[in-house]
C-alpha cells in the first residue's frame, strides 16, 4: 500500500521519495542510520541528525516510513526534529498503532469491503466487492480456471468476514483452494487459520498469519497481552464494564486499575488487534478474528483459560440476572437489545464449558434459566441438547431451588412450542412443581406456558380456563406485573373463544398501563404494544368495525416494526393478512402475504424464532382464490395446516378449506372464534355439492351460525351466516323471508360499506327489493 501510494505521488516531489523499510532495524538506536542510509547518505556517527537535516534542508522530497510500529519511540523524536528543519520535507509513516507525533494526520486503513456475513448473494454481486476480488485473484494463481460460482459466493463472503477482510489473511487462505476447495476452506478454516502459509519470497513476518501475529504480540506490554489473552474468551463483542469485570477478577495484578484496562484496550485498537463500535447506544469492542484466534490459543498455552472460562461463565450468568431484571421496565426494546443482546455468542460458549468436564452443572443450569428474555429475541439454543442437560444437572444437585427447576421446564417448554412441537408434558411438570412450592407467581409462570400451548393447538376452551387459572394465580401474586400479562394472555384466550367484547376490554386496559411489556416466557415474544393491537385489529373486524380495524392493523405493524422480526411476523400474519383477505382486499393481502413470506424466511435464516401462528400459510388462500380446487386437492392443503389453529384461519378466509371434521368441531362447540364461519363453509359446500336434502342441511347449518355469530357478537360472521341464508331463501322462492332477515343485519353496520361482504349483501338486498 505505502509502495502503492509512493508511486502515485512520485510526481510531486522534485527531488524524489524515499522508501525506508524499518522491519529490519532490531533496535531504536539504528533508526537513524537506517534513516541515513535510505535516504543514500553515509554521516558520520557522531553527527547523523545533524547531516540528515542539512541534506533535506532545502529539498523537496517525501520520505515512506514503512513498519513504524517496533521502534516507534525513535522514530517521533527524529522525524519531527526532521520537519522542524526540513520545510519541504513530507514524512508518510506506516504502523500498526499511531505515532502520536506533532503534527500527524491519521489515516487508518478499513478492512477491505466485503459482503454482509449473513448475505445471500451471486458470484457476479460478490465480485463487486474488494475482498472478493481479491480472494478470486489469489485462487486464479493457485488453481488454473478457477471461477466463482453463485453457490460458493455467500461461502468467499464469510470466509473474508471471519478473515476480518484482512488482505494478507484472504491471500494466504485463497492460496490453498487448491488443496482444499471452496467449501473444505469454509470447514478447515478455523483450526488450520493460523498455519496458513505464503511464497517463500516474502518478507519473513509474512510468511503465515502465526508468525504475522507474533510480530504483534511481541511489541505489546506485559500488561496488554495479559488482557488481550483474557479478552479472547469473548466470542465476539463485549462492552466495557464486562471487560473491565473480567480482568479485574481474574488477574491478581493490582496495578490494573479501571483506567489501566481502559488504557490498554484502546492500546490494543490502536496496534490494530481490536476495534471499537460506538454505532449503537451502547459501546462494544470486539478483537479481529484472527487477533482472538491466536490469542486465545496463548491462553491455553499458559494455562490460563480454566480461570478465564469459569470467570467468563460466572460473568455471563450475571449479566444476563440484571437483563432479566431490566426487561420490563426498559425504555424500548431496542435499547434493552444493545445492552445485552451483544453476549448472544457467550451464552452459548458460556455453556459449552458449564456443561463440560471442566464446568459447572449448576452456573449450566441457572444461566439456561435465566437466559429466556434474551432467547426469546436471539436464540442463543443450536438444539434442546443444554436444556436437556440443565435438566438432568438439577435433579442431582443438593437444595436446588423450586424456581429453578419450574423455570428450566418452562423453558423445556418454550423451546418444544418454538420448534412446532407439544409442551403439554413438561409444563405438567412445572405446574405441579410451583403448586407444590405455594408460590402463587410460580404458579402463574407455567400457566402462561399452559395457555400458549393450548392456543398454538387451537384447544380454545383449555386456553380460556388456563387463562382464568393464570388470572386466579396473578391475583394471589400480588405483583402488579404479573396480572398484567396474565390480562394480556387473558385477551388473548378470550378472543380466539369467541368473547371478542370482553377480549377487547382487556386488550384495552393491558394497552393503557405504562409498562410496555412483561415477563418475557414462551408466549411473551413480543411486546404488548404489538400483540393487543393484535387482538384489537381482529376483534374490531369481527365485531362489524372493518375501518377501525384496517387503522389497528396499521399502528399493530408500526409499533411491530419498532419491537423485533417476531413480532413483525405475528402481526402480518394474524392482523394484516386475514383482515385484509376477510375485507376481500385481494391486492392488499397479495402485498402483505409478499411481506410475511420476505420476513419470516429472512428471520429464519438469521436463526430467529417464531410461533407457529408467525407464519399462518396465507399463499394457499389466493391460490385457491385464483382456481378452484378440487375436493382432494382440497382436503391435501388442509392437511397441510401445521394444526387447528392455522386450519381455522384458512377456513377462515376461504371457505374451500372447510372439512367435514372442522364442521364437527365447531358444531360441537370446539370452533371458538371462527365456529360460525366454519358452520356456514360447510353449508355452503354441502349445497354446491346438489346431493339430495343439501338444501335443509344447510340451512341447518347457516341457522346456527348465525345464532352462534350472534352470541359472539360477532357481526361480520353474522352477515355472512344471514346473507348464505337468505341467499339460499331466494332460490327456494322465500324473498320475503330472505329480505326480513338480512336488511336488520345490514342496518347494524356504520362502516366498511366497501369491504367484500358488505359489497355482496348490498347486491344481495338489491336484487330482493326489486324482485
Amino acid at each position: 500500500m505505502s509502495l502503492a501510494v509512493a508511486e502515485a505521488c512520485s510526481g510531486r516531489y522534485a527531488d524524489g521519495v524515499y522508501f525506508i523499510d524499518l522491519a529490519p532495524v532490531a533496535h531504536d538506536r539504528l533508526v537513524p542510520n537506517a534513516m541515513a542510509f535510505g535516504f543514500g547518505l553515509s554521516p558520520p556517527e557522531d553527527d547523523i541528525v545533524a547531516c540528515l537535516s542539512s541534506a533535506l534542508r532545502n529539498k523537496k522530497v517525501l520520505a515512506v516510513l514503512d513498519n513504524c510500529e517496533h521502534v516507534v519511540d525513535a522514530v517521533v523524536p527524529l522525524v519531527e526534529q526532521l520537519l522542524k528543519l526540513s520545510p519541504g520535507l513530507h514524512v508518510l509513516a506506516t504502523s500498526r498503532e499511531p505515532l502520536r507525533a506533532e503534527g500527524e494526520w491519521l489515516h487508518r486503513l478499513p478492512a477491505l469491503g466485503m459482503p454482509a456475513a449473513d448475505e445471500r448473494i451471486t458470484a457476479c454481486q460478490a465480485l463487486a466487492y474488494p475482498a472478493v476480488q481479491l480472494f478470486v485473484d489469489r485462487a486464479l494463481s493457485a488453481v488454473d480456471g478457477f471461477e466463482l460460482s453463485d453457490e460458493d459466493a455467500p461461502l468467499v463472503g464469510q470466509l473474508c468476514h471471519r478473515l476480518d477482510g484482512n488482505p494478507l489473511a484472504i491471500e494466504l487462505a485463497a492460496a490453498r483452494v487448491d488443496l482444499f476447495g471452496v467449501r473444505g476452506l469454509a470447514r478447515q478454516l478455523d483450526a488450520h487459520v493460523l498455519q496458513l502459509k505464503g511464497q517463500r519470497s516474502v518478507v519473513a513476518r509474512h510468511k503465515s498469519l502465526g508468525v504475522m501475529l507474533d510480530w504483534s504480540y511481541e511489541l505489546l506490554t506485559d500488561q496488554e497481552r495479559s488482557i488481550l489473552r483474557q479478552l479472547s474468551i469473548f466470542k465476539g463483542r463485549f462492552t466495557l464494564d464486562a471487560a473491565l469485570e473480567l480482568v479485574r477478577t481474574v488477574g491478581a495484578d493490582e496495578s490494573l486499575t479501571p483506567d489501566r484496562v481502559f488504557d490498554c484496550i484502546m492500546d490494543l485498537a490502536d496496534k490494530s488487534l481490536a476495534i471499537s463500535d460506538a454505532g449503537g447506544d451502547t459501546v462494544c469492542f470486539r478483537l479481529l478474528e484472527l487477533a482472538r484466534t491466536y490469542a486465545l490459543e496463548r491462553l491455553v498455552s499458559t494455562g490460563e483459560h480454566a480461570i478465564v472460562a469459569a470467570r467468563h461463565a460466572e460473568l455471563v450468568l450475571a449479566l444476563m440476572r440484571r437483563a432479566s431484571l431490566a426487561w420490563p421496565a426498559a425504555a424500548t426494546k431496542r435499547q434493552w437489545l444493545a445492552e445485552y443482546g451483544w453476549a448472544v455468542e457467550d451464552i452459548r460458549s458460556a455453556l459449552a464449558w458449564a456443561f463440560s468436564q471442566q464446568g459447572s452443572p449448576y452456573i449450566g443450569s441457572s444461566l439456561v434459566a435465566t437466559v429466556w428474555p434474551l432467547a426469546m429475541q436471539m436464540n442463543p439454543f443450536e438444539d434442546s441438547e443444554a436444556i436437556e442437560r440443565a435438566l438432568k444437572a438439577v435433579a442431582t444437585l443438593p437444595d436446588t431451588p423450586p424456581e429453578l427447576e419450574i423455570s428450566l421446564h418452562i423453558g423445556s417448554a418454550a423451546f418444544r412450542l418454538l420448534r412446532r412441537g407439544r409442551a403439554g408434558e413438561a409444563l405438567s411438570v412445572a405446574l405441579q412443581l410451583a403448586e407444590q412450592s405455594g408460590e402463587a407467581r410460580l404458579e402463574a409462570d407455567v400457566l402462561m406456558g399452559l395457555t400458549v400451548d393450548a392456543l398454538a393447538s387451537g384447544s380454545y376452551e383449555r386456553a380460556t380456563a388456563n387463562a382464568e387459572r393464570l388470572q386466579s394465580a396473578a391475583r394471589r401474586s400480588r405483583e402488579p406485573l404479573t396480572m398484567l400479562v396474565a390480562d394480556r394472555f387473558a385477551a388473548q384466550a378470550c378472543h380466539f373463544a369467541g368473547d371478542h367484547g370482553r377480549a377487547r376490554a382487556l386488550a384495552e386496559r393491558v394497552l393503557s398501563h405504562p409498562m410496555p411489556r412483561g415477563w418475557l416466557g414462551p408466549a411473551g415474544m413480543i411486546d404488548h404494544s404489538v400483540s393487543m393491537r393484535i387482538v384489537l385489529s381482529r376483534s374490531l373486524w369481527l365485531e362489524g368495525l372493518a375501518d377501525e380495524a384496517a387503522i389497528m392493523v396499521e399502528q399493530a405493524l408500526d409499533h411491530a416494526m419498532a419491537d423485533s422480526p417476531s413480532a413483525l411476523c405475528q402481526a402480518l400474519s394474524l392482523a394484516a393478512c386475514p383482515v385484509a383477505l376477510w375485507r376481500g382486499d385481494t391486492p392488499a393481502a397479495e402485498r402483505w402475504i409478499t411481506r410475511l413470506e420476505e420476513e419470516y424466511s429472512n428471520h429464519a435464516m438469521k436463526g430467529g424464532w417464531s410461533p407457529a401462528a408467525a407464519g399462518m400459510p396465507w399463499r394457499r388462500v389466493l391460490e385457491a382464490q385464483a382456481q378452484p380446487l378440487e375436493s382432494r386437492r382440497r382436503e391435501v392443503i388442509a392437511e397441510e395446516a401445521a394444526n387447528t389453529l392455522q386450519l381455522d384461519h384458512l377456513i377462515s378466509a376461504h371457505a374451500a378449506f372447510v372439512t367435514r371434521d372442522a364442521a364437527t368441531r365447531a358444531g360441537n362447540g370446539g370452533g371458538g372464534w371462527c365456529a360460525p364461519e366454519i358452520l356456514r363453509a360447510r353449508g355452503e359446500m354441502i349445497l354446491r355439492g346438489r346431493s339430495s336434502g343439501a338444501s335443509v342441511a344447510a340451512e341447518s347449518l347457516f341457522q346456527r351460525a348465525r345464532a352462534m355469530a350472534r352470541q359472539q357478537g360477532a357481526l361480520a360472521w353474522e352477515l355472512r351466516a344471514v346473507t348464505s341464508l337468505a341467499a339460499l331463501w331466494r332460490d327456494l322462492g322465500r324473498g320475503s323471508e330472505s329480505l326480513a332477515a338480512l336488511e336488520p343485519v345490514v342496518a347494524r353496520f356504520t362502516e366498511g360499506f366497501t369491504t367484500a361482504d358488505l359489497r355482496a349483501a348490498a347486491a344481495l338486498l338489491e336484487t330482493l327489493r326489486t324482485a
